[in-house]
């Protein structure tokens, strides 16, 4: 569907739209507001099935002139980019989410910086509003430099502004998820004469749910694809960069996506060649050696071993571990005096026959992941999924609080060196005025003393020799995306001052936020759209008042300069007589 084009706009918008209802009006009004007059707002409907395309055609019937429509059949905003881009008629092109607002001005500040000098592309910073606060991002330092722009820019279509000749230069728009970073790289390469401004315009509002802000959502593995995509079709010379700033991505998405962590150490290892002897790379030291040491990450995985204990009584429920531990099965391995030398060691017997059972258990426990590798599980754990991503790691542990270290999850390969150091506290007595201290106990001095994990209960993939996950990956998990496992405190730590508490109970403390109904909503939107109205007008009268005092002010100057004038003090006898 087509407006009339009369006359010829300086920039077209292309916002795509896809189920935007909610906060669609929103974003028009700030786009309708804009100070820019010469301007085109190309909407592009992804296959929306609720009332987003009967919103734009409201405003349609109102602003002929300015809102066109067209459609994709839900190819993702990368497609509808293109439809949009394709319809575009300005030669300078920017781009907006259905779901944004951004400064009145704003197309017409960065018109204003492009037409300046030619720049092909103008890119500013942009605020990110999250849970009603906002911060600034994606500044870059002046003047701007390609490299910098590679490395250091934010890649969203959004805060920037673009000739058309250099969209074209960079080709379609891939229709894949992270389309921005698969094309943007691309585009930063190729731009001839880029300017920054540095003023944030544009406010992205950060919503939960969206895949960017999923960290075990499947499809974030697209943002390999895109990557690739990125390297794939950069321009040559800027190879280095590009690949530098992928890096810098997947040391990024290890940290905050680590469930898919292997596949983000196979995807840096490909391009080894690159970043080995990267230039732009090595600018940045700790990020170089950073990679450079998963470059070297070992393709070994922790064995398929599930150890658990019976000591001194008979258990159950070991074949719900069997089960659910891993994806394909395990070799479950029960500990137990058939299987354990209870008189190996002066220590050992004396505790067995003390009944000091969790001693002699964690004795063997620890022996064994060390001599064979694998993964023990305590009793009084409930497993909500397998355990893995745990497995590419030489070895990882568990916070069970902020001061103290889980005994009921841990795992290592075989001769891991973390779990060598724990095992000599058992193997040589003389270790510990205590020869009986508790495993937890155990873990927190060769953690501290050895790895040099701090106390955080934050995860930490590499950056000790072993893995150390936070307590809401292994203990209580609530709604975290990358929860595993649960402990019963029911049925162990009664004694350590744990209060237990029901899971909705839990989940209603992490779950704090409200929708909002459909009727507030309007409300908000309606007032929302009086007050920038208001504004507007306030600033319309701000302008004309100011414009105002300059022309007195003018004026002032003027009569002061003829009433000081000699020609005016001259004829003040003859100004005197005509009065009579």
């Amino acid at each position: 569907m087509k407006g009339c084009h009369e006359n010829r706009p300086e920039v077209s918008v292309v916002i795509p739209v896809y189920n935007a209802e909610k906060y669609l009006r929103q974003t028009m009004n700030y786009l309708l507001y804009q100070t820019l007059e010469e301007i085109e707002f190309i909407f592009v409907d992804d296959g929306s099935s609720d009332r987003s395309v009967t919103i734009i055609q409201e405003y349609m019937e109102q602003y002929k002139d300015k809102i066109y429509l067209y459609h994709t059949d839900h190819t993702g905003p990368g497609g509808a980019r293109n439809k949009g881009i394709e319809h575009a008629r300005a030669d300078y092109i920017g781009f907006a989410d259905a779901d944004d607002y951004m400064e009145y001005d704003m197309y017409e500040k960065m018109l204003y910086v492009a037409k300046k000098e030619n720049h092909d592309l103008v890119y500013t910073p942009y605020y990110l509003v999250r849970d009603d606060k906002k911060r600034i991002h994606g500044r870059l330092n002046q003047p701007i430099e390609k490299n910098q722009l590679i490395f250091h820019g934010e890649v969203a279509f959004w805060s920037k502004l673009i000739h058309k000749d250099l969209l074209h230069q960079t080709g379609k728009i891939p229709q894949i998820w992270f389309e921005d970073t698969a094309y943007m790289l691309p585009l930063f390469s190729y731009a001839q004469n880029p300017v920054y401004l540095d003023e944030p315009l544009y406010f992205y509002i950060k919503r939960e749910g969206s895949i960017t802000n999923s960290m075990d959502d499947k499809k974030t593995l697209d943002t390999i694809i895109a990557e690739d995509y990125a390297i794939k079709h950069c321009k040559e010379e800027y190879k280095e960069a590009v690949a530098a700033r992928v890096a810098d991505r997947i040391l990024f998405n290890m940290k905050t996506r680590w469930i898919y962590f292997d596949r983000f150490v196979q995807h840096l290892k490909k391009y080894r060649d690159i970043l080995e002897d990267d230039q732009v790379l090595k600018m940045y030291p700790v990020r170089y050696q950073k990679v450079m040491n998963y470059l070297e990450f070992p393709e070994e995985r922790i064995p398929e071993n599930l150890f658990v204990t019976d000591f001194g009584h008979h258990k159950e429920g070991f074949d719900e571990y069997k089960e659910k531990a891993f994806d394909d099965g395990c070799k479950l391995i029960i500990l137990n005096e058939e299987n354990c030398d209870i008189s190996e060691s002066e220590q050992v017997k004396q505790a067995y026959k003390e009944g000091n059972f969790e001693y002699v258990a964690h004795y063997f426990v620890v022996k064994n992941l060390w001599l064979y590798g694998g993964i023990y599980l305590g009793d009084g754990i409930k497993i909500q999924k397998p355990l893995e991503f745990q497995r590419c790691f030489s070895s990882f542990f568990g916070f069970l609080d902020k001061e103290t270290f889980t005994d009921r999850v841990m795992g290592c390969v075989k001769n891991d060196p973390t779990m060598k150091q724990l095992w000599n506290t058992y193997e040589y007595p003389q270790f510990y005025e205590d020869t009986y201290l508790p495993l937890k106990e155990r873990l927190k001095n060769i953690l501290i003393a050895y790895a040099g994990v701090v106390m955080d209960d934050q995860t930490h993939l590499y950056e000790y020799p072993c893995a150390v996950f936070q307590s809401s990956v292994f203990v209580a998990g609530g709604r975290d995306p990358m929860h595993v496992c649960s402990h019963d405190f029911t049925k162990n730590y009664k004694e350590d001052g744990y209060t237990v508490l029901p899971d909705a109970t839990v989940e209603s403390f992490v779950d704090t936020k409200t929708e909002v109904p459909d009727g507030v909503r309007q409300e908000l939107e309606r007032v929302t759209l009086l007050k920038n109205k208001l504004l507007n007008q306030r600033k319309e009268l701000r302008k004309e008042k100011k414009k105002l005092l300059k022309e007195n002010k003018r004026l002032e100057e003027k009569i002061g300069e003829y009433e000081n004038s000699t020609s005016w003090r001259v004829t003040a006898i003859f100004r005197k007589i005509r009065q009579f």
